[in-house]
């Protein structure tokens, strides 16, 4: 059965050159498909080996430089000083007044109607126990100019309020504003202190688990 049906196929491909013609065109686009690719991966990795080794040239010539030590001072330098213009509350009910009263006045300043502020909730700030961060929201309609004048006067807060989410919708009554802000404060020097100790702390004792594993 096998050999008679072979035996058909062959005596077809042998009488039909249209067949022939067409198996050999899918056998050359399937071909020139293949190098194709093969260009194309060749060209991607000779790209991808030019970037990296401009990478590492430059990385090469910064590291020449002799005026990395006194760029690293100088950024540390205004990290501390940023680290110092951040306002200092005594407890995290002060640091949710603070921001509550700080973007209910720019929205009066600005012209906004109906503002309500409403404080989410406060945390410390990973990596810096001295510091509280605070989440707030502000929801009020927009008149007509006092968008831009609202804008301009929060970015004004930085580094120490940020923005983290701005909404603005129409409404029947107007354009209505949302909010989400979330504002940095240093904690009192007493409290700072003790966290950087319970830190460390943990850090021991995790650092003491790991040996005895």
């Amino acid at each position: 059965m096998i050999a008679t049906q072979r035996d058909r196929v062959l005596s077809e491909w042998r009488a039909n050159r249209r067949l022939r013609l067409a198996v050999l065109v899918i056998v050359l686009v399937a071909g020139v498909h293949l190098a194709l690719s093969a260009s194309d991966r060749r060209a991607l990795k000779i790209e991808e080996y030019r970037r990296d080794a401009e990478l590492v040239e430059r990385l090469r010539d910064a590291s020449a430089e002799s005026a990395w030590p006194a760029r690293a001072e100088e950024a540390a330098q205004r990290l501390a000083e940023v680290h110092e213009s951040l306002p200092q509350v005594a407890s995290t009910g002060l640091a949710q007044a603070e921001i509550q009263a700080w973007l209910a006045q720019q929205a009066q300043a600005a012209g906004l109607g109906e503002p309500r502020v409403r404080v989410e909730t406060t945390l410390d700030v990973p990596g810096h126990p001295e510091l509280w961060q605070v989440l707030a929201r502000l929801d009020a309609t927009v008149s007509p100019g006092g968008l831009g004048s609202f804008l301009h006067a929060v970015a004004g807060g930085l580094p120490w309020i940020q923005v983290e989410r701005l909404d603005i919708s129409t409404t029947a009554e107007g354009q209505r504003l949302v909010l989400t802000a979330r504002g940095y404060y240093r904690k009192p020097a007493s409290d700072a202190d003790a966290a950087g100790d319970t830190d460390a702390a943990v850090a021991d004792a995790s650092g003491q688990l790991e040996d005895g594993a």
